[in-house]
């Protein structure tokens, strides 16, 4: 085979893998530049107690949300309700709306049924938060 074809078949078989390689790469860093400030709502949600409620029993997570976003809103917080074993026993959802930039709310959760595993543990399973402003959008 002569020498110029054999040159040709390895270039072409680096530029198969090179190029993929190479795509993945630019893609990869570029998508950790792009999301390296982003916040969650999640972050902005620490629970400031976790007890059962003595008259149902039933397990209360009072949470604390501070307002970081850029504007006002609204969250809705979903909080697992867990037993000793860390295993999930129960759920419940707070939501606190209104909530201005920099400042600082209380709201609770509270689970379904009643609870008699003891004191559960209370993790902040999801949060969310609506803007309380519209979003302007670029149209006609």
């Amino acid at each position: 085979m002569p020498r110029r074809v054999v040159v040709l078949l390895a270039a072409m078989g680096a530029m198969v893998v090179l190029v993929p390689v190479g795509g993945i790469t630019a893609y990869i860093y570029a998508s950790g530049r792009n999301h390296e400030d982003m916040r969650f709502p999640s972050d902005d949600v620490t629970v400031a107690r976790c007890a059962l409620d003595p008259a149902a029993g039933r397990p209360v997570a009072e949470l604390s949300v501070t307002g970081r976003a850029a504007r006002e809103g609204a969250y809705t917080v979903t909080v697992e309700f867990q037993d000793e074993r860390e295993e999930a026993v129960d759920r419940g959802v707070g939501t606190g709306g209104g909530l201005a930039v920099g400042a600082t709310g209380r709201t609770k959760a509270v689970g379904a049924r009643a609870y008699a595993g003891g004191v559960p543990r209370c993790v902040v399973h999801d949060a969310e938060f609506r803007s309380a402003e519209p979003v302007a959008t670029a149209g006609p």
